[in-house]
């Protein structure tokens, strides 16, 4: 299904601190964490999965999860009793991290203090998962944690969920080791995209799987006139992206005669993340498995050869990927190139907090009244306490000034720890309902109550720009400067 139509270009203005003109709708806008001047850019890159290609996520999604669950039955010999699950994307979203000894999904915000949690479906009460984390910053680690970077993990992580609960209903929990049914669900998942169980469903049918966008090719035009040289660079093989780039950007609606005439170049069976990480380092060399329309593709090669063949490096280089580890940051550390992550939860979150605004408005009012409240009580136990000290001295009315005010002092601190009762209540009640329009298990991909989540940290220092999709730039002005918002302390705002 393609998108609305829209204008090519929209026209826009920004000053230093400000949002892009009115003109670009939110859900299509670019977001900016560090200053870009795109005339400075000599050469584009993207990935392909999640970021040229946007796969329809429930078929692709349950697609992955059927096949793996085939493979445990099959092979591993995990109970056919799981086939009876199915997949329920609700349950699963990026950013999660999954404890592997314990069996456990976490949520965490931004200083990685976990907020929320399921062990199997079921969710942890704050006393378990105080208990079990102790309410201290969660040290991550690759031997025990695995961190939900992108869209692919999903499945695997809710299957891990199922099996957890199934098991556990089966066996027992102390005979359950969490570890190594994670590292079946995820060698079987794997095994799956290898041996085409899920990509042969997609070539066969690619009208069921993704999504197309009518606005990729004149984007990719577009940055092919303002002397952007473009290069294609993914883990998947040739036949791979052939397949599915030839389904996004065919012939009778690009006017050229193969999607490859959009690149100048085109790497296929990258390795990511270690294509950025050996550049010069011995890494294996680039083969060159194809050159129609005078394109070259290669298989392999480091980051060295391809800006080498380029002519292009550093900073003069924008890489478009949807992989937090794999595309973003290793690109940025390793080589820095400047980077724009295509995240297309971005829309669908604009929209539910357009969708909210009132109820976020008064949650925010409800909360500042409550915080006056807190300051009033505060301030008239203090008084209270103080005057209990006092000595009233010898003179009767002194010391029945003195009791009418304790006593007055005394049904104030009642009202007001009612007052504060009643708005703590209603801000649980809003504030559970303005969660559950995002997420009715996770809330928000990017916020948990007032703090940034670990994702929204991660997407925050490691990208320079993000996005719902590539074509969002073509509302943008080839030579425009995307500027960051002023950075506020808290005592500024």
């Amino acid at each position: 299904m393609n998108p609305p139509s829209r204008p090519a270009r929209a026209r826009v203005r920004t000053a230093h601190g400000r949002r892009p003109a009115p003109a670009v709708p939110r859900p299509e806008r670019v977001y900016v964490n560090r200053n870009l001047r795109f005339s400075s850019i000599s050469a584009i890159g993207f990935d392909l999965d999640h970021t040229l290609a946007h796969y329809d996520p429930l078929p692709v999604e349950r697609l992955a999860f059927e096949a793996t669950v085939d493979k445990l039955v099959r092979a591993r010999g995990y109970p056919a009793e799981i086939r009876q699950y199915r997949y329920d994307p609700a349950y699963v979203i990026r950013g999660l991290v999954v404890d592997r000894d314990r069996g456990n999904v976490l949520k965490m915000d931004y200083f990685n203090f976990v907020t929320r949690g399921f062990h199997g479906r079921q969710r942890l009460s704050t006393q378990a998962r105080r208990e079990t984390y102790r309410a201290q910053r969660f040290i991550l680690s690759h031997e025990t944690h695995v961190s939900v970077d992108t869209l692919f993990h999903l499945p695997e992580v809710y299957l891990f969920m199922c099996l957890v609960e199934l098991l556990e209903q089966q066996a027992g929990r102390r005979e359950l080791e969490y570890s190594k049914v994670y590292g079946d669900v995820r060698a079987m998942i794997d095994e799956a995209h290898r041996d085409g169980s899920i990509k042969q469903p997609i070539m066969s049918s690619p009208e069921k799987f993704l999504r197309r966008d009518s606005q990729l090719a004149p984007t990719l035009e577009d940055f092919r006139r303002s002397g952007k040289k473009l290069f294609l660079l993914t883990n998947s093989e040739l036949y791979y992206t052939d397949a599915l780039m030839s389904y996004l950007l065919p012939p009778s609606e690009t006017g050229r005669r193969d999607w490859r005439e959009f690149f100048d170049l085109i790497m296929v069976s990258s390795g990511k993340p270690g294509f950025f990480l050996t550049a010069g380092n011995g890494s294996a060399p680039a083969e060159l498995v194809d050159q129609q329309y005078g394109v070259p593709a290669y298989s392999g090669g480091d980051a060295a050869f391809l800006q080498k063949s380029l002519e292009a490096a550093g900073d003069r280089i924008l890489y478009f990927g949807d992989h937090t580890y794999g595309d973003i940051l290793r690109s940025k550390r390793s080589l820095g190139w400047r980077t724009a992550m295509i995240v297309p939860e971005v829309a669908a979150e604009v929209a539910v907090t357009e969708s909210i605004a009132e109820d976020l408005k008064q949650l925010a009012g409800l909360t500042d009244a409550r915080d006056r409240i807190e300051l009033k009580r505060a301030a008239t136990e203090r008084e209270f306490r103080a005057l209990a000290l006092t000595d009233p001295g010898p003179a009767p009315a002194a010391a029945a000034r003195r009791r009418a005010r304790l006593e007055a002092l005394r049904r104030g601190m009642g009202g007001l720890r009612e007052e504060l009762a009643r708005y703590t209540s209603d801000i649980d009640v809003l504030g559970r309902k303005c969660s559950n329009a995002y997420n009715r298990h996770w809330g928000s991909l990017f916020r948990e109550d007032n703090e940034i989540t670990r994702f929204g940290h991660q997407l925050k220092d490691f990208a320079c720009l993000y996005t719902s999709r590539v074509s969002n730039f073509l509302h943008y002005p080839s030579n425009f400067y995307f500027r960051s918002p002023v950075g506020l302390m808290p005592h500024e705002m």
